[in-house]
């Protein structure tokens, strides 16, 4: 077991772009968001927190070539519209960005219900309450309106909307939100060309849905990327056989700091319940790896965030099961396929 290294720019590579869980942005980690560089071309898994200017420092936003989200979560699609709207300098030179991602979740039907005997929650939006990729990105550029139409006459830039091309990735029969949320299903494969074929198959991240797990098979190896899941039959499925696996982490071994007279108590509660139903904890996630055969297993979308733990604190709770190499992932680290 190691921690993680940086390594010279081979041909094809993963990038770590940034390494943090949770909505809340962290002091010394960016948002999640993942590259994986094929001759070239960039292919990028989420858009968290600071991704336009983690590309740059990573020197990869002018190669900019697909952009996956594996949900909709904020911490997961927060820079999303920014990375157009920030990189809109460069980018506008590219061709046509292909956005694949999630469709909607189905309306009200598709979010956990009202409590009984308890006043409703309130709705956002009620005429379209789950946007999903596409009516997304349009009311973004709505949003975004005026200074899209000022730069364009101001500026000289190129029209955005001709760079956006989003799409949303197709359903296997009986998935819905927000309990059906990941039956089984063959990786459906959602691009290809001559360089690398990405797949993707649905997993349990409830309630959220759809939420996504992404694979590039590439001529020198292939990468997984789990999003946000519980342990899932279908990601070992995705996995097997890869060379890396990141995969998402919490740490189901630190106790909660609040004191039984705390305010915040519920709220730790909930927080904590939502971690262990949808999320991977590192006492399991050796299993995963060992069960999925990978090579690599890197660690991602630390929660809880603990900023200061050494990544000793996270390779001494990884399970015997697995005994290949884990790599506690860092932001920008390389790592060479």
């Amino acid at each position: 077991m190691t921690t993680a290294t940086e390594s010279a720019a081979p041909e094809t590579k993963l990038v770590l772009l940034g390494t943090a869980g949770g909505p809340l942005p962290s002091p010394v980690r960016s948002g999640i968001a993942t590259a994986v560089v094929v001759r070239g071309k960039v292919h990028l898994v989420d858009c968290g927190s600071g991704v336009t200017l983690q590309l740059r420092r990573a020197r990869l936003l002018r190669d900019l070539h697909q952009v996956y989200l594996t949900h909709l979560h904020s911490d997961h699609d927060c820079d999303y519209f920014n990375l157009f709207l920030l990189g809109w300098p460069i980018l506008q030179w590219n061709p046509p960005v292909h956005v694949h991602g999630p469709g909607s979740a189905g309306g009200l039907a598709g979010m956990p219900a009202d409590p009984p005997g308890e006043s409703p929650f309130p709705v956002v939006s009620p005429g379209s309450p789950t946007p999903g990729l596409v009516e997304s990105t349009e009311l973004q550029f709505a949003a975004h309106a005026y200074d899209l139409n000022i730069r364009i006459r101001d500026s000289g830039r190129l029209d955005p909307r001709d760079l956006v091309v989003p799409h949303e990735i197709p359903l296997p029969a009986g998935a819905r939100g927000p309990d059906q949320v990941a039956p089984h299903m063959d990786p459906l494969v959602i691009s290809e060309d001559d360089d690398v074929r990405v797949s993707a198959v649905l997993v349990h991240h409830a309630p959220v849905f759809p939420a996504f797990a992404f694979r590039f098979d590439t001529d020198r190896g292939s990468v997984v990327i789990s999003g946000d899941t519980a342990p899932c039959a279908n990601l070992v499925t995705l996995a097997t056989g890869a060379d890396i696996l990141v995969h998402e982490v919490f740490d189901d071994t630190l106790e909660p700091q609040w004191s039984e007279g705390d305010t915040r108590r519920t709220r730790e509660q909930l927080q904590r319940q939502h971690l262990v139903n949808s999320h991977t904890p590192i006492s399991v996630i050796a299993k995963v790896a060992a069960e999925a055969g990978v090579a690599r297993l890197v660690l991602t979308h630390f929660v809880p965030r603990e900023d200061t733990l050494p990544d000793e604190h996270w390779l001494q709770r990884i399970g015997p099961e697995f005994d290949g190499e884990v790599v506690v992932g860092r932001d920008l680290a390389e790592f060479s396929l």
